[in-house]
């Protein structure tokens, strides 16, 4: 009988800690009659950490000072039946501060630390109760390394760290610890259009620290390209870059001459971006007016063809006159609308000039010359080839032939500084 008599009473303590802690689980909210129920669950399981921690719950929702008093004693129960989880010490010790005992807090915040040292959310609340009494340099200590851990926690830390230093972007950078989160703050200004702040940041970083985050620095030149600020992403590019012969020159097209490599879907900007479709197959080709190479696009469209994936963006001077010069050659093209080039404003949209079109049958390699003067504060052109239009949208106009570009040298021919001398192609 002894042992009949033991299995059913492990049974039954067994089936009211189950059935407290579903009851717990699944609580509806405090309206719906969800107090009561977790006022339930803990005398079904007065054991379970997960029952006091409902009720707690409960309790903190109806802010009052015996409320909060009640939720800190469930919470200290929830801590006494699970004395090595850290997130019931991470409650109790916001409750303690919610109830203005701050030293308690602080106590059971630290011992949330020391159970979960590498989880965000004690090392984020035991930095704010410490920020709170003042110690700002122990709190900076431990919200950074909830930065370091957390990418989610990275904008609330920035934010306090404004909040405790203003506009001290000397002090902000010092408290953050590491290469990575400075990069980190230096991105999360750009993304809120603050470029002179993120550039003082990334000033205070070293060039081996900028190369060593380097994914971070691609981040960066991202968002700055999204914000259209060419100038600046090209100077971050210069940081990073581990061959500074691979970068472009402001005022200068990349591979004019189409001499070094140019992959398809290149993901370095200020490259030329080609992306060949069957109706425009664009390549490098052997026969080029200078040089070995040169760009080749074969039309074998039968239907309208909107668009051509070919470009370049390059960085220029705002309210400047330039002149694009660049070599085309036909062979057999047939169409009412030829192709031609089209020198876009990256920065406010739309074209600054465009090249005479292409001459249709054969001809051999002429030159080209567009001239163009960029917009006050425009400090990013596009080189883009362009289909011209057909008249009626509804017109199939066909295309079909191959033309070839090489050469393109863009000149400062007047504006600031203008010297009237080529900007050069850059790799030619």
């Amino acid at each position: 009988m002894l042992p009949a008599i033991l299995a059913l009473l492990c049974a039954w303590f067994a089936v009211r800690w189950y059935v407290g802690d579903t009851i717990a689980e699944y609580a509806p909210a405090p309206d719906d009659g969800g107090r009561e129920l977790a006022e339930m669950a803990v005398r079904w399981a007065p054991d379970d950490p997960l029952t006091h921690w409902r009720l707690a719950n409960f309790e903190m929702r109806d802010f009052s000072a015996t409320n909060i008093k009640a939720a800190v004693e469930q919470y200290r129960l929830a801590v006494k039946a699970s004395p090595y989880d850290f997130r019931y010490w991470v409650e109790l010790g916001r409750a303690l501060e919610a109830s203005g005992d701050r030293d308690s807090a602080e106590k059971a915040l630290r011992r949330a630390v020391e159970l979960a040292p590498s989880y965000s959310y004690p090392q984020w609340h035991l930095g704010n109760v410490l920020l709170r009494q003042g110690k700002v340099d122990e709190a900076f200590t431990h919200l950074t390394r909830a930065a370091a851990t957390d990418n989610a926690m990275q904008p609330p830390v920035f934010a306090l760290s404004e909040q405790v230093y203003g506009n001290d972007i000397n002090a902000i950078t010092k408290v953050l610890p590491t290469p990575a989160l400075r990069m980190q703050f230096a991105l999360n200004l750009v993304n809120t259009n603050r470029f002179d702040e993120a550039a003082r940041v990334l000033r205070l970083i070293s060039d081996a620290d900028q190369k060593a985050q380097s994914a971070i620095g691609d981040q960066i030149v991202e968002a700055l390209l999204v914000k259209k600020q060419y100038r600046a992403a090209l100077s971050i590019l210069r940081e990073i870059e581990p061959d500074a012969s691979h970068l472009p020159m402001l005022g200068q097209i990349w591979n004019g001459g189409f001499e070094s490599d140019v992959p398809l879907l290149d993901p370095k900007p200020f490259r030329w971006q080609i992306n060949p479709r069957p109706q425009a197959q664009i390549s490098v080709d052997t026969l080029a007016h200078s040089g070995a190479r040169s760009l080749r696009i074969v039309f074998r469209a039968s239907a309208r063809l909107e668009s051509i994936a070919a470009s370049q963006t390059v960085i220029v001077e705002p309210d400047t006159n330039y002149r694009l010069q660049f070599y085309q050659r036909t062979e057999k093209l047939a169409t009412g609308a030829a192709p031609f080039v089209t020198i876009n404003d990256q920065v406010f949209g739309g074209p600054l000039a465009t090249s005479q079109p292409a001459a249709g049958g054969t001809n051999d390699w002429q030159q080209v010359t567009v001239d163009f003067k960029t917009r006050p504060q425009g400090d990013g052109i596009a080189i883009t080839f362009t289909r011209g239009n057909c008249g009626e949208p509804t017109e199939i106009c066909p295309i079909f032939g191959t033309v070839w570009y090489d050469d393109f040298n863009l000149q400062r021919i007047g504006g600031p500084g203008a010297s009237g001398r080529s900007a050069g192609t850059n790799n030619r």
